[in-house]
Formats: structure tokens, sequence, C-alpha cells
């Protein structure tokens, strides 16, 4: 539980609602606001530079290609990553209107597809990468089959220079849609104000602040249902058909735990916070219900302990310690039923059926 405690600052997670519980109430101008400043621009940001440290890593790899570099390059990878899913709680406003997830992180990723294109149409740039190559061929799962496919070493070894071409393409084009997508949330460009000026309400045309707040909600709604009733479900053979770990995102980096765990960091920080302080989504519940406010902040201590108790990697788990699985999927699809129907009925936010249906599946 240390991880989760560093994560989560001073007001903890069960005894906040206790503890922050004298603080004054917060409007929901108040909470987008510090939403915006103290956890979405922050996390793009963070995306946005470890982009620039993927990209050079790949930099350096293809100029010497050693097992150091490459051991380099694949934690760089990491950590790139790792700022990016737990952003996708934020995937609203400029990462939807750019369509950035089918250029960063698409899934799943063709193997057969890429290593046709190397031999026949190899793409060496960004632009070439963008704009001639499908999403399967690009974004974080084709750097990762790149850097951890089966003789990854030997093949950038050999100076395949269009392999190297094509990894140092797709670090570029990370780096430039991160790069993009923090400027649109945060930078003022031809008089136009950023994103994030219009979500929280400070610009002249401004979004409705009860319409960010839902913006924000039903993002939550949405990640935690392909978590629960997309992915894991499936994994785990809830769903017709038997057990399907393809359903599962990931590629031969088995990145799939630590994804989950910074997608559900990205969604409890977006609930608790800036620093889990309590000026997220938090506050507005706290002060309509004590009590559905301390059975989220339990889920998802529940649900992070349960994740750091998986024996990683995670498609091994499913298979041979499936009982790890369930009880990570038990605990998130608790987090689902109370945000589904307890939270958006609270803040009167209207989502489809299908998307409260919490326990769909029991």
């Amino acid at each position: 539980m240390s991880k989760l405690l560093l994560a989560v600052g001073s007001c903890g997670l069960l005894i906040a609602s206790i503890a922050c519980a004298s603080r004054p109430a917060v409007t929901e101008e108040e909470v987008i606001i510090g939403l915006t400043d103290g956890v979405v621009v922050p996390g793009y940001r963070a995306v946005a530079a470890e982009s620039v440290n993927l990209r050079v890593a790949l930099e350096d790899l293809c100029s010497a290609p050693t097992e150091l570099a490459m051991d380099h390059a694949r934690e760089a990878w990491r950590d790139a990553r790792a700022a990016w899913k737990r952003s996708e709680a934020t995937w609203l406003g400029p990462v939807m209107d750019r369509r950035s997830v089918s250029v960063m992180d698409w899934s799943p990723i063709d193997p057969i597809r890429i290593e046709s294109m190397l031999s026949d149409n190899p793409a060496s740039t960004e632009e070439e990468v963008r704009g001639s190559l499908a999403s399967t061929q690009r974004g974080f799962g084709a750097i990762e089959y790149v850097l951890f496919g089966g003789d990854a070493l030997r093949r950038l070894s050999e100076r395949d220079m269009k392999r190297c071409a094509y990894l140092i393409a797709l670090g570029e084009l990370i780096e430039s849609e991160s790069a993009a997508i923090l400027d649109e949330w945060s930078v003022d460009r031809n008089g136009k104000p950023p994103y994030g000026e219009y979500f929280t309400g400070r610009a002249s045309a401004s979004l409705l602040t009860s319409r960010a707040v839902a913006d924000v909600v039903r993002t939550q709604v949405f990640l935690v249902r392909t978590i629960v009733d997309m992915r894991l479900a499936s994994a785990l053979g809830l769903r017709e058909g038997g057990p399907d770990p393809s359903s599962i995102p990931g590629g031969d980096g088995q990145n799939a735990l630590d994804d989950l765990r910074n997608e559900v960091l990205g969604m409890w920080d977006m609930y608790a916070g800036p620093e889990g302080e309590g000026g997220g989504i938090s506050a507005l519940v706290l002060a309509l219900s004590a009590e559905t406010d301390e059975r989220m902040r339990g889920h998802f201590e529940n649900s992070l302990a349960a994740i750091d108790r998986v024996e990683a990697p995670l498609m091994t788990a499913i298979g041979q310690h499936p009982q790890q699985v369930q009880a990570v999927y038990d605990a998130l699809q608790n987090l689902q039923t109370t945000l589904n129907t307890e939270v958006v009925s609270l803040l009167g936010i209207s989502v489809g059926f299908s998307d409260t249906d919490g326990d769909s599946l029991r």
C-alpha cells in the first residue's frame, strides 16, 4: 500500500471523508479549475516530457544498439506509457477531437503489416507514419513490438536502418502528438484561448460548468466500464465463449498490469483532486453524501490493493492465478456500481442505462 499512500496525499483514503469534511464546500467551478490546473494539464505535461525522453532514448539506441541502450529505451517506453495511461481518465476535449488514441495507442497492433511495410515501403519520417500508416502500425504498441519483440536487439544491431528510421519516427510522432495535446489545453494561439480556459469557464465563450463536471464524470464511467466489462470480464470468461485473455491490451512488453494500475490511479486523480487533497469530484460528492464519498474512496483503495496483489504479468495471472484477477474485477465492479448509480445520481448526471448497470454480469 505504500505506493498508494504516496499517491493520495494528506487526506488519505478511508479517513478522508472525516479528515477533509471540515474544509469549506467548493463550487463546481472551483472543482473544474482545480482539476484542470492541478491534474489535467500537469498530467499532459508529464506525458509530453516523458515522450521527449522516449524519443531521445530511441535515437540513442539506434546510434549504438547495445544491451544498456536497449534497457534505457525500454525503461523510457514504460515511463512514457505510464504517464499516458494515467492521463486516460482525462481523455476528453483535445484528445478526442484530435483522435489522438488512433495516433498514440491503438490496440491491437498488426505485426504482419508492420513487417510488410518495412520490407516493401518503409515509413521513415514522422509525416509518413502519421499520414501513410494505419493505426495498427504506429503508437506505443508499435514501439513495444520493435523494442520487445523476438530478436529485437539483434535486428537493430545489424544496422537495419529502415527499422531504426521507423522506430525513431514513431517516437517523434508520440512526442509531437503529446506536445499538441498539451498546447491545446494550455497555450493561447493567435488570440484563441486554450481548451483549458474554455473548459473551466475562464474564457469569454466557455463550456457550462455543469457540462464540464458531467464530461469529467462520464469519462470515468466509460473508462471503468471498458476496464471491467470489456476487458476483465471477457478475460476471465464471465461472458459467453469462455476466458479470452486477448481482450487485455498489450504486447511483448507485458505491461498490462502497470497499465491497469495507472488507469485506476488516473481515475483516483480526477476523483480526489490534485495530490489527493479533496478538490476533485469527491468534494462535490462529499457535500451531498459523506457515506458515498467514503465508499468511493474505499473502492479505490481496495482496487489498487487488489491490483498490487496480482503476480505479474497480468496475462499469465489470468491463466495461473485467476482468483487474483477475479479480486481485481470484484473490487473495480464495486467501484463501478457506486460511481454509476450513487455518484451520477447525486450529481444529477445522465448516462445511458448500459453505462449505469454496474452489476449486469453478476
